[in-house]
Order: structure tokens, then C-alpha cells, then sequence
């Protein structure tokens, strides 16, 4: 990591001007390091052979990928190791800080990670010790919200004490302090998960120096309540899964499996949003001949039916298999929300996608309000994507959008 002038004296001047004691040794039981553009190309092979378990990955700075960050985090993953994302923030407000964590959490969303993502906040400029602290918060704050993760928090020795309040401490600490053996402070915080000890090591497989680190369990993502063997709570979908499961809305195709790449089924759909609305009693057979009165989605669909959430394919079928659109996945949100009465006014401007043009005319609408409200997003900057499977990892990443946008809808 880039490092402000401070993090070179720091240990000389914590010794001499600050009253903060010395922390006592912490068991530290993963060696790593952390690695940027700046290393150059890797071979994480040989750096999984020296012993290397654990490496952090700059993923980006500012607004910028790191242009070794996607490289750097497939090699690493395919030798073996544990792997991490940090960015460098060089924001100077909230809004930019609130900017560049959104940023930072697109750039990982579907790339699979072990550690908690890193906030490393050191480019400091003129700004005061609230204005800083502000900063750090709105970013690991978003961060936060946006990957489902409590991340950690990268800084050095002498700021952890003289500019850090203890506010930050509900994020976990990884200090850098090179000399010591453990850190000569932590300021508020009572330990640390990642301690850089060296910014000058030197590893087989990287050319020049780098930093090297330890690292504690408590820098790994937390696997607790995983109701999925095949959905990590780091994927970008997990924080979804893990909602919708805990609210009993959905379930898996197995016992412990919910896959998420497979297409989401119009069966599946039209289930998620009978068990959202409460499963109410319904009465008589469905008007669909391709729904048999002892399917495990029949009330479902009968409900959608009665509702107009959910329209046939045909004069009388239904097609409970088929997989659904992302578009049509909006539609079936939209038609939800104006049953219940929620506000779905909203409509944004598609101007900025250059397939706005393949959206279905009896879809435009709920398109719109969709991407208004957050809850249909891009597949990229400028790509929609509106006639694309969604899979089932989709339908619940946008089924939970909704549910953030209007919390009394289950």
C-alpha cells in the first residue's frame, strides 16, 4: 500500500509524545501479505509454497480498478490461498466516501473473496481529524451495506491514536507498524485482526518488496447461519439468500443446496411472492391446465392468478417451468406492488443503456419504476439486459431490494 509520511516515524513518535500503552502479544496464527499493481505479475504458486496463506488484493482506488486486481485475485485463489480485497480511499466528503464504497463493492460483487473487505484510508490532505473520521465511517458504513459484510479497517499505529475515534471500533482492525513486534498502539480498539509488520519483505514469486502481514481468524468472513453449501455469504447474492431464507420465503432445490446459477422458474417466482404476501387461503382450481391441483405451486399460482400478479403464456397455460426474465421478473415485483397499495410511481429515464430499446412495450413501465427504485440494476454501466434469464440468485437479490424498499411487503 501506498503510505502517508506519518506511517515511517510513527513508532518514534508514539514512544515519545503519546501516552497510549503498548499492546500486548495477540495470537496471530495465518502469515500473509498484500499485494497492488505495484508487485507487478505474481506467482502465487511460489508464494503458496513459502508459506504464504493469506493475501489481500487492492481491488481499486478512488474510481479506478486496479488493473492487476482481477489477475492477482484468480491466481491467488487458484494456488491455494485465502484471499482479501482492499481499496485505497481518496475521498475528501461523505458523499464521495458513500461514491467510492459503492464502487469498491461492484468491483468485488462476483468475484469470491475469504476475508472481509478492507477500507485503507491514509491519503489524509488538509482535512480535520471530524472530517476524516466522517469520511471513514460513511465508507465502511456503505461498504457494509452493501456487501452484507462488516469489513476491516486498514491504518497505521500513530492514527489509530491520535486520529481514529471509537466509533470505528465496530469495524475490525488491521494496524501497520513496522519494527515492533506487535503494534505500539491500537487507540480505541482492544485488538486486532491483521497486523503489517514490514513494507520491505521479500517472497518467491514477487520481484522487489512487499508487505507482508499476520493475520488473526477474526479477518475471515463469517460462515455462521449458512443455510446453502453452495452460497457463500461473500458472493454478491448472499446477503440476499441469506434474508429470504431466515424469513422463510425461500428454500432450496435440496436440503443445502440453492442454486443460485440456475434459472428462476415462473413456479418459483409466483411462490416467493404467495410466501411474501403471507400465503393467503385460496379457493378453487387454477384456470391453467398445466397446473394440477396437487402441485406444491398450485395455491401460488391460483393466488397470483386471482391477484393479476402472474398472467398466462397462453389462452390456458400457465408454463410453471419456464424461466423468467429479468424484465418480466419486474413486472411480477410491480404487479405485487400495486396489489398491495405500495407507492410504485416512481419511473426512471433508460437513456443511459444502450438495449433500452429491448424492452418489452407491456414491460416498460415496471422496467422503469425498477430501476428507479434500485431493485433492477444493470448488468453493466450501460447494459440492462432486460430479456435475459434471471437466475435464482437474481430473484432474490431483487426480491430483497424490494422488501428493503418497502419492509412491510412480508
Amino acid at each position: 500500500m501506498k503510505r502517508n509520511w506519518i506511517l515511517r516515524i510513527g513508532a518514534v513518535l508514539l514512544l515519545l509524545a503519546l501516552t497510549a500503552l503498548p499492546v500486548g502479544a495477540q495470537a496471530a496464527t495465518y502469515r500473509g501479505l498484500d499485494v497492488s499493481v505495484w508487485q507487478g505479475a505474481i506467482d502465487f504458486t511460489q508464494v503458496r509454497a513459502s508459506g504464504k496463506e493469506v493475501v489481500y488484493i487492492r481491488a481499486g482506488y478512488g474510481h479506478a480498478e486496479d488493473t492487476r486486481f482481477r489477475e492477482n485475485a484468480a491466481n491467488a485463489r487458484q494456488a491455494g490461498m485465502k484471499t482479501g480485497f482492499y481499496f485505497y480511499v481518496t475521498a475528501t466528503n461523505t458523499a464521495q466516501a458513500r461514491q467510492q464504497a459503492a464502487y469498491f463493492a461492484e468491483l468485488i460483487r462476483e468475484v469470491p473473496y475469504d476475508c472481509r473487505p478492507a477500507v485503507d484510508f491514509e491519503q489524509y490532505g488538509n482535512l480535520s481529524k471530524a472530517e476524516l473520521n466522517a469520511i471513514a465511517l460513511a465508507f465502511a458504513e456503505t461498504l457494509e451495506s452493501r456487501t452484507g459484510i462488516t469489513p476491516v479497517f486498514y491504518t497505521n499505529a500513530y492514527s489509530a491514536a491520535s486520529i481514529w475515534e471509537a466509533e470505528l471500533t465496530r469495524y475490525p482492525l488491521w494496524i501497520a507498524d513496522y519494527g515492533p513486534s506487535e503494534p505500539a498502539s491500537i487507540g480505541h480498539w482492544r485488538s486486532w485482526v491483521g497486523f503489517q509488520y514490514a513494507d520491505n519483505g521479500r517472497v518467491p514469486g514477487i520481484s522487489g518488496n512487499v508487505d507482508l502481514d499476520r493475520f488473526t481468524d477474526g479477518v475471515f468472513v463469517e460462515e455462521t447461519n449458512r443455510p446453502f453449501v453452495d452460497v457463500s455469504p461473500q458472493a454478491w447474492y448472499g446477503p440476499a439468500v441469506g434474508d429470504l431464507y431466515q424469513k422463510n420465503l425461500i428454500q432450496g432445490v435440496t436440503s443445502d443446496r440453492f442454486a443460485p446459477d440456475r434459472p428462476a422458474q415462473r413456479a418459483e417466482v409466483v411462490t416467493l411472492f404467495y410466501r411474501m404476501a403471507g400465503e393467503p387461503a385460496v379457493t378453487g382450481a387454477s384456470g391453467f391446465v398445466d397446473v394440477p391441483a396437487d402441485a406444491w405451486y398450485a395455491s401460488a399460482v391460483r393466488w397470483a392468478e386471482e391477484k393479476g400478479i402472474a398472467q398466462g403464456v397462453g389462452a390456458s397455460y400457465f408454463a410453471p417451468t419456464q424461466a423468467v426474465t429479468r424484465q418480466e421478473m419486474a413486472v411480477f415485483l410491480y404487479r405485487y406492488g400495486q396489489e398491495a397499495g405500495y407507492d410504485v410511481s416512481g419511473q426512471a429515464s433508460l437513456s443511459r443503456y444502450a438495449d433500452r430499446g429491448a424492452v418489452a412495450p407491456w414491460a416498460q413501465k415496471a422496467v422503469q419504476w425498477a430501476v428507479a427504485e434500485g431493485i433492477l440494476q444493470g448488468t453493466a454501466s450501460d447494459t440492462l439486459a432486460p430479456n435475459a434469464m434471471a437466475d435464482r440468485a437474481q430473484m432474490a437479490v431483487m426480491a430483497d431490494r424490494f422488501l428493503l424498499k418497502y419492509p412491510s411487503a412480508a
